[in-house]
């Protein structure tokens, strides 16, 4: 039987035999004509026909998406910012119905018309880039850096609004024809087979010549052990050497961010996704990548918890593992004879007893092998002056770590505290007004003479949560931070 995702390299020989205009024209008249001409022995994208199969061909002018972008060809190099107009064509195979159709024409041109609108107008991103970092800051703005670890330069500031970051390693036809072949198996699947679609190709172009194809077929068996996968397990998702978006017994676990809609929160959720996780994130929020589930939830409020607790325990059913990491933090510059008790006390409830709240109604859902993650600061274990409530809440943080490994002792559940120094996220830089000079001020107090990138931090955050060895430590991520 033939895998469900098909390789494009493989089959596109196949492919560009079989759907040349001479051989399958495109419209009404090219299913009649196809459909006299097929044989027990013809194949296509490497799949058997059977008699009286045909294929129709979607190729309209007016399905098409105009988006800006940028190909990244490496760590140091990459395009200029700029526009296509991307045109999209399908092609569906499959047995007409009785009457000499397969399905109305119409609903696969609003198909397909969808999902082009679903990316219409916008700057489109790559979310699995290990080459670009994306930070959405507080007030709405997306930054982009581009460039390896340690070098990254700035790209740009963009309303959080005008941008989509995808699942994908780059943005190319490539990689547009397969996000978009999975989003129609994702939200249409069902429809198309009870049109007597068996398989279907996507193409996206970005201009006269420049084409690629994905190709897949789809299997009854495969979406009904998909969806007995458990709740929530409903998006779909590609798999290749970058990332693998898992559902049901294939996934790797359920990671649950809290603040994962930007800097390091937002790091961690690509990091664990390429991992094969599940994410789900819980902030006021919704996260930018398209692949991860967002809960709503402003965490000062305590009283909202138990309900977000609920659904989480209905997502994480049947995961091998769970992890939770809490990341959300406030940060207010005050001293302790200037501070707010208003400030302080939300500050407390987002950075401590939310947490502590949130480990309670998941920790008896959570099996042997789970972790429990805390997002600390060097400021967890020393203080400076004019940030009296963040150290406060910081070491809060340290002494429920502590608390959490020893009344978890025994159940096969680990927890560490991860202290990052100072990193380089739209939070640092708004504190700063994003003065470079204090930048590299600040990244000056440190053996490497740069700042963290939030990606060490969800990679360090990933190893950690893989390695128990770590239960009950303290771990500082700040390059040898210079002592004054």
């Amino acid at each position: 039987a033939m895998a469900s995702r098909l390789s494009f390299g493989r089959w596109l020989p196949r492919l560009a035999h079989c759907t040349s205009r001479r051989a399958f024209p495109t419209g009404e008249r090219a299913c009649r004509r196809a459909m006299s001409v097929v044989r027990k022995d013809q194949k296509i994208w490497g799949l058997q026909l059977g008699e009286g199969e045909c294929m129709i061909s979607i190729d309209k002018e007016n399905i098409k998406f105009s988006s800006g972008h940028f190909t990244i060809f490496s760590a140091t190099e990459r395009e200029r910012m700029h526009g296509h107009n991307f045109g999209v064509q399908a092609e569906f195979l499959g047995m007409p119905d009785k009457d000499g159709m397969m399905g109305d024409y119409g609903v696969l041109k609003r198909i397909l018309r969808d999902i082009c609108a679903d990316l219409d107008e916008y700057f489109l991103l790559p979310g699995l880039s290990d080459n670009l970092c994306v930070d959405t800051s507080p007030e709405g703005y997306v930054t982009v850096f581009f460039g390896e670890e340690g070098e990254r330069e700035h790209v740009c500031t963009i309303a959080e609004g005008d941008v989509k970051v995808l699942p994908v390693v780059n943005i190319t036809v490539e990689e547009l024809a397969g996000y978009l072949i999975e989003s129609i198996k994702r939200d249409y699947q069902d429809k198309l087979m009870s049109m007597g679609v068996r398989a279907f190709s996507v193409s996206v172009s970005s201009g006269p010549g420049q084409t690629a194809t994905r190709c897949l077929e789809l299997s009854p068996a495969q979406d009904k052990q998909e969806k007995s996968g458990g709740e929530g397990k409903g998006r779909g998702g590609r798999e290749d050497e970058a990332v693998r978006h898992v559902q049901g017994s294939e996934r790797e676990g359920v990671v649950i961010v809290t603040g994962g809609s930007s800097g390091i929160g937002l790091e961690t959720a690509r990091k664990f996704s390429g991992a094969g996780y599940e994410v789900i994130n819980i902030s006021r929020k919704r996260c930018p990548l398209n692949y991860v589930t967002s809960l709503a939830m402003d965490l000062s409020d305590l009283g909202a918890i138990p309900a977000v607790a609920k659904e989480l325990r209905s997502r994480v059913q049947g995961a091998p593992s769970v992890c939770v990491v809490h990341n959300a933090a406030l940060y207010g510059s005050d001293t302790v004879q200037t501070l707010d008790p208003e400030f302080m006390e939300r500050a407390m409830r987002i950075q401590t007893v939310a947490p502590a709240v949130l480990n309670r109604e998941l920790i008896p859902a959570m099996p042997r092998g789970s972790s429990v993650l805390f997002i600390g600061s060097t400021l967890s274990e020393k203080a400076v002056s004019g940030c009296a409530t963040y150290v406060t809440a910081k070491h809060a943080l340290t002494g429920l770590m502590r608390a959490t490994t020893q009344d978890l002792f025994g159940t096969g559940i680990h927890s560490v505290l991860l202290c990052p120094g100072f990193t380089d996220t739209a939070m640092l830089r708004s504190h700063v007004g994003d003065n470079q000079e204090i930048l590299d001020s600040i990244a000056g107090m440190n053996s490497f003479d740069r700042l963290v990138n939030s990606e060490e931090i969800a990679s360090l955050a990933l190893f950690a949560a893989q390695n128990p060895a770590l239960n009950g430590s303290v771990v500082h991520a700040n390059l040898g931070q210079l002592e004054r």
